[in-house]
């Protein structure tokens, strides 16, 4: 089983502190694995059995804990069998109302921490920060990102032997969810089908109380078939019409607020550079797996560059940046990706083996009037390009060096 080491250092990090540690991510991204694992380590240190509590509520035992009361007695009754500090974990805890109370009240009278995860957004309820006193650290896990998954085909016999260009195909194609490596081709494409199906039905539909589904798919396919384009609310509603169904360019909000709630999309500010300032309008859309795209589009096949363009966006979440579309006068910039007070922007292509490709996209970095790093990032072997000090550099080195 392969560790997600990035993400147990993040809990390890806050392990002790008087915090909720609560861990979110679209369905079936490793969050149960990853603290199952995180389990392991505690019991590793000498921690009793019995001062760890983990509750799946996703389980037919628990899954009528659905009030806080309910919880926090059950809670209560546990942590009394216990001596010492305690380990609490509640693992998709969004269907209790008013979880983040009991949580509160668990690590106010008990030496405890407290670990909660979620696969939508409705964990998140209007006042669960002042319920939780605002003692709490959100960890977003994410679908594996290619460097993970080359440590996962090390262990997969048919992969183990094969090299990053070729692990970096498989890797487009099947794409990032642990599960499908384990299974026949042909079984993942279904796999994912019913996952997407799943997390329309639990994580947009449900959790939302969403009455009127007839335009959900409508939306998302949308935004698969427009993977990494530019468009408004306003275009995709007009779009929508055409198909023969009406709604609001408020619905389309409500949707897409849904759809990114759930983890299954991810929404993309833009960003003016030169103005310094957030944008409100024409964001961009990308998938927390492309590979759902040939599954739920039924084989039609994304752009192989905008499939490039999902990896990075991913692998820069991961490394926890906070990721914009860049707006320079009339260029845009793939990526500008902030962490603290810098900066870095990038472009993604698959070659630069023309001077139109070259122009197309190096002059839209060579027009920013700042000091940040800026870079080319294409599936060239080697640095062919140096524009002022700005170069192209292999994207697989980069997704697997940082």
């Amino acid at each position: 089983m392969l560790k997600r080491e990035l993400y147990l250092k993040k809990l390890e990090m806050y392990t002790g502190r008087d915090v909720c540690k609560i861990i979110t991510g679209v369905r079936r991204s490793g969050k149960t694995t990853l603290i199952r694992q995180f389990i392991d380590e505690i019991r590793e240190t000498g921690v009793p059995e019995e001062n760890i509590i983990y509750i799946n509520f996703e389980g037919l035992i628990y899954n009528y804990f659905t009030s806080t009361e309910a919880l926090r007695d059950m809670l209560v009754e546990f942590v009394h069998g216990t001596s010492g500090h305690c380990y609490i974990f509640l693992d998709e805890a969004e269907g209790i109302e008013g979880w983040a109370k009991a949580c509160a009240e668990m690590m106010n009278l008990f030496d405890c921490d407290v670990y909660v995860s979620s696969s939508n957004s409705s964990l998140f309820y209007e006042g669960f920060q002042k319920d939780l006193g605002y003692r709490y650290v959100k960890i977003d896990v994410y679908p594996l990102i290619f460097s993970e998954f080359v440590e996962l085909a090390a262990l997969i016999p048919e992969l183990s032997e094969k090299g990053p260009e070729e692990l970096f195909d498989i890797y487009l194609r099947r794409g990032a969810f642990p599960a499908v490596y384990f299974m026949e081709e042909e079984a993942a494409g279904s796999w994912l089908r019913d996952l997407y199906g799943s997390i329309i039905l639990k994580d947009v539909v449900q959790c939302n109380r969403l009455r009127d589904t007839s335009h959900i798919d409508k939306i998302s396919g949308y935004i698969m078939q427009n993977l990494g384009e530019i468009y408004s609310p306003k275009g995709l509603r007009d779009f929508i019409k055409d198909q023969g169904i009406t709604i609001s360019v408020d619905t389309v909000y409500s949707v897409l607020d849904a759809l990114c709630g759930s983890g299954l999309v991810y929404r993309v500010p833009r960003y003016d550079i030169k103005n310094d300032k957030e944008l409100e309008t024409q964001e961009k859309y990308y998938v927390c797996d492309a590979a759902l795209l040939n599954a739920v589009l039924g084989g039609e096949e994304a752009k192989r560059r905008c499939v490039m363009e999902n990896v990075l966006y991913t692998e820069l979440l991961t490394r926890g940046f906070k990721v914009y579309i860049g707006k320079q006068g009339r260029y845009n910039i793939d990526f500008m990706a902030v962490k603290s007070e810098d900066r870095t922007y990038l472009n993604c292509c698959e070659y630069l083996n023309s001077n139109e490709a070259i122009r197309t996209e190096f002059n839209p970095l060579v027009k920013i009037r700042d000091n940040y790093f800026k870079m080319v990032l294409s599936m060239d072997e080697e640095t062919k390009v140096n524009k002022g000090g700005i170069i192209n550099f292999p994207l697989i080195k980069f997704l697997l060096e940082g």
